[in-house]
């Protein structure tokens, strides 16, 4: 990987990624460190990272590992849960809307299921999703476009 490509790809999660360690380690500069430390780590492998399919993910799945040694470090505390940050009732409600969401997906066609699945869990550009299902590029973009809408309208 190019460090353009880098910059592009990595540099904008940092964001949500810096949301997810103050929510593990409960510290703001922890986080800011612990974040640091992770884009050091990307760095130093930038060869490694062509081969990674979902970059948020991989991105997310470091930091959770870095965030629980940075806890064993400081002194054994417990790993703390992101649902244990939020409020009893929150946590209760993102829990439901989850449910409903993923209800809406299953009564979806199985062809809809399939685009969403590609799409959004295996992370695949609309090129990479044209060449496995043999559609149309745009046709994708429009299918995905209604897709969304219409699960918006249902929630």
């Amino acid at each position: 990987m190019t460090p353009e490509e880098f910059i592009k790809t990595y540099i904008p999660q940092e964001e949500g990624l810096h949301r997810v360690a103050y929510r593990l380690l409960g510290s703001w500069e922890e986080a800011e460190d612990v974040v640091q430390n992770l884009y050091i780590k990307l760095w130093g492998r930038l060869d490694e990272l062509d081969h990674v399919r979902s970059p948020q993910a991989w991105c997310l799945i470091l930091l959770r590992n870095m965030c629980v040694d940075h806890l064993r470090k400081r002194g054994g505390q417990q790993i703390v849960s992101l649902n244990d940050t939020l409020p009893e009732t929150e946590a209760r409600e993102r829990g439901d809307r989850l449910d409903r969401v993923l209800e809406l997906i299953r009564s979806l066609p199985p062809k809809s299921q399939e685009l969403l699945r590609l799409r959004f869990i295996e992370n695949l550009s609309y090129d990479e999703i044209s060449q496995r299902t043999g559609q149309n590029k745009i046709g994708l973009r429009v299918t995905f476009h209604r897709l969304k809408n219409q699960l918006k309208k249902k929630i």
